[in-house]
């Protein structure tokens, strides 16, 4: 399998958005903490119009015989002014179905990210990881990355909804 890497348009919109939602799932069956909000596949459609017409964000999309396998968003920023001043990329989404994982169709992904920084002036490029996501995690050590922050989480018992409702 060979992927083919380019720019995704709005017209993109669902493919895009089927790999976005495979993704969470994906992390959904990692961790159960992991539960993205009702509206978030609508919320994430109408970002995605708007970082393929934007200058401070990129969509790529992995393309196996015209079929899309794999997806990364990018997006440009500084920052908080606390920290000294310098461009950063930050990876939102990066995706690519098991069946074209270790190929190559991620490294392609990220290969564009990085010239695309290194293009804008920016002096990293981060990501989150799931903890959980010992593949994710593999992939990233192997592109030369390695842990800056680590989020912790502590339970505090039953979680009680916005209704006062125990979940």
């Amino acid at each position: 399998m060979s992927a083919f890497v380019r720019l995704a348009r709005p017209s993109d919109l669902a493919p895009a958005l089927a790999l976005w939602t495979a993704l969470h799932r994906e992390h959904q069956a990692l961790d159960p903490r992991y539960r993205l909000a009702d509206d978030a596949a609508a919320r994430w459609s109408t970002d995605f119009r708007d970082w393929t017409r934007s200058e401070g964000s990129r969509v790529w999309l992995a393309l196996d015989a015209g079929r899309p396998v794999g997806l990364l968003t990018a997006h440009l920023y500084q920052p908080a002014p606390l920290y000294r001043e310098h461009l950063l990329v930050h990876v939102a989404d990066l995706y690519v179905m098991p069946e074209a994982r270790g190929v190559g169709t991620g490294r392609a992904l990220l290969d564009h990210a990085r010239s695309w920084g290194r293009a804008e002036g920016a002096a990293q490029l981060q990501a989150g990881v799931l903890a959980a996501n010992a593949a994710g995690r593999a992939f990233w050590a192997r592109a030369g990355a390695d842990d800056y922050s680590v989020t912790v989480t502590v339970g505090l018992g039953d979680a009680v909804d916005k209704g006062g409702a125990r979940r």
